[in-house]
């Protein structure tokens, strides 16, 4: 049969209308295979540069594949065997240290990956961590190894994929196929951040221990007297590029009711309050501090303490985070920013922000800041809320008769860039500002806004959740927070009338509960913390309490991906 001029120009015989159809259908068929197995077909240029591909070819061109040529029929975290991304990818971190046991956070295929690990997932690579794909890349999404961090936006992985190839690869920023995230679980190197703003949200991680002697000698911290922690090249922390770190702080039967203050290492100390504490108990409260130049944090206590400091997440310098040392903008007792007045009980006030404190005019999504409450006449909570708008039901600084409180607060501007404070009972009133975000900041506020209240049966049966019980509050798609493309959530939680002296930890759904207590509490005491959660895979988080007692939560904000 003659052939069409277009095949025969190119040497191809003619194939038949049903032959073709048939080739067709293979061919499609094939297509859906391969996008479901990891790989979304062959690769472009543009997408990304292949180093080699093949274990012998590989290794003679120096790219290794650690030995799993040799162990790949092998299973890892009972992933398929051989060629499969999965199974590679585990091989190497059991290689690297981690047990041959697959984690009970760990589901389904590869796409699972990432929100398996919210607490060790963010968007910065460092050698040893998981190049992570979501349902973007494929149907099952995809995982590879980081076997070199050239820059911020240029990595070098290696892989195995189920149904292809070893192979090794450079993947860029800009070439459209950037992993979703990078998953920390067993790093050979430090984290260097991909986008140069972006909040890195961290796994709690004990930085500081007096009691221990992590981080510092083994001694208490003495009245007047600070402990300076290494915080940069630690827990994941990069070494340099480091401004700002949010730290859960403990003091631990402190001498004397007082206070802490935390700033920069080498920088002069601020006179404003990071936390407040009681003598006697566990006071713990959420810090954002500057860090210095040697990458240090220096912690002041004006009586003496035992003092703790777990990570929670970290800003790179130039991030989205910005503001150094702590600048008192309202202060009832010396009359800063206000007549020297007690705010009365039900009492408001207006705190105009927007052009002071090094906070612009314009362009701020949200600012952070440290509340407190000075000698109130009886227990009760301090709400902060946008200027103009409709004051909230969620508090996020909870206090007791004659005594003092400190809530970090991230709050939204409103009318004339102000923001309202109100009490409960009456009480002199401290505002520090800590930092702000500008619009379009991967940290968005909202609400405040209660999802959880055990003493009102609102997201749980009415009643004191049972001592080790961890209800799973739904976040992702609540109170302003979206259905996707959340990371973790900033909550205020509060524990009212425990039974017993104990803790809270809050820890993202389907993972391991944190080692670390997110908040402490004494027996009959009313606690609140602000606390930063990664968002588990079926977008919840689980708040545990220790000992028997009401529990509240409410949304403050959300870290976006």
């Amino acid at each position: 049969m003659p052939m069409a001029p277009a095949d025969q120009a190119a040497g191809v015989p003619r194939v038949r209308p049903r032959v073709r159809r048939g080739l067709a259908l293979v061919l499609t068929a094939l297509a859906v295979l391969v996008s479901t197995v990891g790989l979304a077909g062959p690769a472009r240029s543009s997408e990304w540069i292949v180093l080699c591909t093949g274990y012998d070819p590989c290794q003679g061109a120096g790219y290794a594949n650690a030995g799993y040529k040799d162990t790949g029929a092998t299973s890892y975290w009972l992933q398929s065997t051989g060629h499969n991304c999965t199974n590679y990818v585990a091989y190497r971190l059991v290689k690297n240290g981690l047990p041959n046991v697959r984690p009970s956070s760990l589901s389904g295929n590869a796409l699972n990956w990432g929100p398996s690990f919210p607490a060790q997932t963010n968007t910065s690579p460092a050698v040893g961590s998981i190049a992570w794909w979501d349902s973007s890349f494929s149907s099952t999404g995809h995982v590879a190894y980081v076997e070199q961090v050239l820059s911020a936006s240029d990595i070098i992985v290696s892989e195995d994929n189920w149904g292809g190839d070893f192979r090794w690869r450079r993947v860029t920023l800009t070439g459209g196929r950037w992993p979703k995230g990078f998953i920390h679980l067993k790093d050979q190197g430090p984290t260097v951040a991909t986008d140069t703003r972006a909040w890195q949200v961290a796994a709690p991680a004990r930085l500081l221990d007096t009691k221990t002697g992590i981080g510092a000698p083994v001694a208490r911290v003495q009245a007047g007297k600070a402990v300076t922690v290494q915080v940069t090249g630690r827990a994941g922390v990069p070494s340099t590029g480091v401004a700002t770190v949010l730290l859960n702080v403990n003091a631990t039967a402190p001498s004397a009711p007082g206070y802490l203050t935390a700033h920069a290492d080498g920088t002069t100390q601020p006179g404003s309050r990071a936390a407040s504490y009681a003598a006697g108990g566990v006071t713990t409260t959420l810090v954002s501090s500057p860090v210095g130049v040697n990458g240090k944090v220096r912690i002041y206590s004006s009586a003496a303490t035992d003092l703790s400091a777990d990570l929670v997440g970290w800003s790179p310098s130039g991030g989205y985070v910005s503001g150094g040392a702590p600048v008192r903008v309202l202060d009832t007792r010396t009359g800063v920013g206000t007549p020297k007045a007690r705010l009365a009980a039900g009492g408001t006030l207006t705190v105009p922000l927007a052009g002071k404190a090094g906070i612009p005019a314009t362009g701020v999504a949200a600012v952070l800041l440290d509340v407190s409450a000075s000698a109130p006449a009886a227990g009760g909570w301090l709400t902060t809320w946008p200027t103009g708008a409709t004051r909230p039901g969620a508090p996020q600084v909870r206090y007791e008769t004659a005594g003092a409180a400190t809530g970090l607060v991230e709050a939204r501007l409103g009318t004339n860039g102000a923001v309202s404070i109100s009490s409960s009972a009456q009480t002199d009133v401290l505002v520090d500002v800590v930092g702000w975000l500008p619009t379009g900041a991967d940290q968005v506020p909202v609400g405040p806004t209660r999802i959880l209240d055990s003493q009102s049966g609102l997201g749980y049966p009415v009643g004191r959740v049972a001592a080790g019980q961890a209800p799973s509050v739904p976040v992702v798609g609540k109170a302003g927070v979206p259905a996707s493309g959340v990371r973790a959530v900033l909550l205020t939680v509060t524990v009212v009338s425990p039974t017993a002296a104990g803790y809270v930890t809050a820890y993202p759904s389907g993972s391991a509960e944190t080692p670390y207590a997110s908040l402490k509490y004494s027996s009959g005491r009313t606690v609140t913390n602000t606390v930063l959660v990664p968002v588990g895979l079926d977008g919840k988080v689980r708040v545990k309490t220790s000992a028997a007692a009401y529990l509240m939560v409410d949304v403050q904000g959300y870290v976006r991906w």
